[in-house]
């Protein structure tokens, strides 16, 4: 028995000769039929999670779209309430900036008030606010003399209240000086606003 073992064990090549090597479409058939098998059945396997995966997803986006239709009457019962909130942050933000960017008219009359010298009379003052925010000031007055409409504009001029202060107009009477001043009135603060 241990000759025959012997024998056996003699015939048995574990090298394949580089002459006998088979043809390149046997080895791949070969390879198909052993662990090709197992590429296959993963691909596969792969390709079914797919679908199902696809047929849950598609289940639960028609579920979703079923409750958003089911709401879209109660967000269309708010659409009122929506409207009256807008419409009160509109308002709202419209008085924020009106309060911010309003023209100080109380400070630039007592401005104005407080650098008229006692022998002009003032007959007219009027107050413009531009697009621009800049509030433009035209003063109409009377004068006997014209030493005070000097002091008047000088008086203006050195006032950091207002800006590009000119004689635009002048005109003599009788015993009388017509005169018109224009400029620009600056931002006021407020504490002058409380004076």
């Amino acid at each position: 028995m241990a000759s025959a073992l012997k024998r056996n064990f003699l015939k048995l090549n574990l090298f394949i000769s580089q002459t006998n090597q088979s043809k390149l479409y046997l080895r791949a058939f070969k390879w198909l039929l052993s662990s090709g098998r197992f590429l296959v059945v993963l691909v596969e396997f792969v390709v079914i999670t797919g679908f199902v995966a696809r047929f849950k997803l598609d289940a639960d986006l028609a579920d979703l779209q079923d409750q958003i239709k089911s709401q879209i009457p109660y967000i269309e019962s708010l659409k009122n309430q929506e409207m009256n909130i807008r419409e009160t942050q509109f308002q709202l933000s419209t008085m924020r900036q009106t309060a911010t960017n309003q023209t100080n008219f109380r400070g630039i009359l007592q401005a104005v008030a407080a650098n008229t010298p006692k022998n002009i009379k003032l007959t007219n003052i009027n107050l413009t606010v531009g697009q621009d925010g800049i509030t433009g000031v035209q003063i109409t007055g009377i004068s006997f003399t014209n030493y005070e409409i000097a002091a008047f504009l000088n008086a203006l001029h050195s006032d950091n209240s207002f800006s590009n202060i000119n004689l635009s107009n002048i005109s003599f009477d009788k015993k009388q000086v017509d005169f018109t001043i224009t400029g620009s009135a600056k931002t006021i603060s407020k504490e002058r606003k409380g004076n």
